[in-house]
């Protein structure tokens, strides 16, 4: 079985959207993220899959016996940051403080220190190329920040649809694990998660997902722990909201309770035919089998092969997408 590799986004939607809204204390704990989580780690159980769950600071910090059971249940911690703050809303110091906050509750909660990271709202892009270089200096072996997505402003150029090593200015160097993308009549179409998952048949994402499956050895998905509760979300509001909030919490949750029971169905069917992996299951096959296909980023912000050192051959040769010779 040809393995995907599993991640989730852990986060408190009602934490992030009461904080939109301006309520006075969104910052408290609820117990939906309790019950969406507690049905996503046994929906994996189920499955007999692990996952690589990207932590955000803010939510760690409300619910740390979550972050426990997470690992207890042997997957993955890793970052998402601390405030959920885009990273081209940030400066490079307000960004570095942000990882490294992120990183020490991490380590401090869950006994690990993360060596992968995610941005939120996938925001590292072509006006951010600092972030590598800040992520690299605190210790990240991995990003998995890139998706070929027309939803992600201003993204960066030429993103391969598998796994490569990004050679920094500064001579460091880190691994980007991007989230899964296929070719369909000259587009790329997004199908590593989110609205796409809920949206094409089941039959078109399972074919979608084959194919992606020929161009890289490690496809990448993604999900939140929300989107495998069957519950609706309902935004809290104030007592007295204004049309705005009222506006701004009926869009919000109207979107992310469109078929809500898309997401474990299809997790389902995948593992049938899919083994679904935590990304440090596969870190050591990563290295071995994509160790020579290097990228580094231009002026422009487009991903392009660095000049090949005197003997190397191999994955960097190959036509982007394609698999590195075995």
């Amino acid at each position: 079985m040809h393995p995907l590799l599993l991640s989730f986004d852990f986060e408190d939607w009602h934490q992030l959207v009461q904080r939109r809204l301006g309520v006075a204390d969104w910052d408290v704990r609820g117990e939906a993220l309790e019950r969406q989580t507690a049905t996503t780690l046994d929906l994996l159980d189920e499955l007999d899959a692990k996952a690589t769950f990207f932590l955000l600071g803010i939510t760690a910090r409300r619910y740390p016996d979550l972050v426990r059971e997470i690992v207890a249940r042997g997957h993955e911690p890793a970052s998402h940051g601390f405030g959920h703050e885009r990273i081209h809303r940030q400066t490079e110091d307000e960004f570095r403080r942000d990882v490294e906050a992120s990183a020490g509750l991490i380590e401090e909660t869950a006994g690990r220190r993360p060596v992968a990271y995610r941005a939120p709202a996938f925001s590292i892009n072509r006006n951010t190329p600092w972030a590598y270089d800040v992520l690299a200096a605190a210790g990240f072996r991995y990003d998995s920040s890139q998706y070929d997505s027309p939803r992600v402003p201003n993204r960066i150029g030429a993103i391969p649809q598998a796994p490569y090593r990004l050679e920094l200015a500064g001579g460091a160097q880190l691994w980007e694990l991007p989230v899964s993308v296929v070719q369909v009549g000259g587009r790329r179409v997004p199908i590593g998660g989110g609205s796409y998952w809920k949206l094409l048949p089941q039959p078109l994402l399972l074919r979608a997902l084959r194919r992606a499956a020929r161009l890289s050895a490690h496809p990448v998905l993604y999900f939140h722990p929300y989107e495998c509760d069957p519950e609706p979300l309902r935004a809290r509001l104030p007592s007295r909201p204004s049309w705005r909030q009222r506006l701004t919490a009926a869009e919000r949750s109207g979107w992310r309770n469109l078929r809500r029971e898309a997401v474990p169905a299809r997790l389902r069917s995948v593992a049938r035919e899919f083994r679904l992996l935590s990304y440090e299951q596969a870190y050591d096959e990563i290295d071995e089998y994509y160790g020579t296909r290097t990228r580094s980023l231009s002026r422009e912000g487009v991903l392009v092969r660095p000049p090949l050192r005197r003997g190397a051959r191999g994955a960097a040769d190959a036509a982007p997408g394609a698999l590195p010779p075995s």
